[in-house]
């Protein structure tokens, strides 16, 4: 058994999602300036790095991330499928369709698209083409696969900002039952395909409707 990281750490160089405010740390107290301890103030939005959207993302009435149980952020019989694309592509419900069996056993799914490779490289391509998941896709998903409880992607959002509507659209389908959850910008590459838990640990910030989270998968 290991333990597997499937979230980036957050700095200065993090990529963000167009009309994301930009990420704040300014160091109140230093030792090197004479203070007794070091102690930093952090500014950044709830959407940024890894992070997992709850349904208030989109609902009015629905569930904060703080209001999840523990047992409702882990994740049991957990798996990763390769769909590749580019930057600006979809996935559509075609390409999950040979997936479906494993799918099925699954309680949080996540897509290695491959799109992390620019995150280092071309960050602006990240950012402003991304990827995006279908409406189809999602419909796919909730038809399907009822029992799933999460969907995971190596790409800075579902929605690509080329695409928002549609984006928008795919969260809505997917968070319509006030119980799911979609963790983006994960950090994916070279990671197993079957985990036996994901545990998926957010800031449990009461008035906020979603959180930057740290991922754990826990691998054979």
């Amino acid at each position: 058994m290991r333990f597997v990281l499937l979230s980036h750490r957050i700095g200065q160089r993090t990529p963000l999602y167009p009309g994301t405010p930009p990420i704040e740390l300014k160091q109140y107290r230093s030792i090197e300036r004479g203070d007794s301890s070091n102690l930093w103030v952090i500014g950044m939005a709830n959407h940024t790095g890894t992070h997992v959207d709850a349904p208030n993302h989109f609902y009015r009435e629905g569930r904060r991330i703080y209001e999840y149980t523990l047992d409702e952020l882990v994740f049991p019989d957990s798996c990763l499928i390769d769909v590749p694309k580019e930057p600006g592509g979809e996935v559509s419900a075609e390409d999950l369709k040979p997936h479906i069996s494993l799918i099925k056993r699954c309680s949080l799914l996540l897509i290695r698209t491959g799109l992390q490779a620019y995150r280092e490289t071309d960050a602006e391509a990240y950012s402003s083409q991304g990827i995006l998941f279908s409406p189809s896709a999602a419909k796919f998903l909730r038809m399907e696969a009822p029992h799933l409880r999460g969907l995971g992607i190596d790409a800075i959002s579902i929605s690509t900002p080329l695409r928002r509507q549609e984006g928008r659209e795919s969260h809505k389908i997917l968070l319509s039952d006030n119980r799911f959850l979609i963790l983006e910008d994960m950090d994916l590459a070279g990671k197993p395909t079957i985990y036996r838990y994901v545990i998926v640990a957010p800031l449990l910030l009461e008035e906020v409707d979603s959180a930057p989270c740290t991922v754990i998968g826990i691998a054979d």
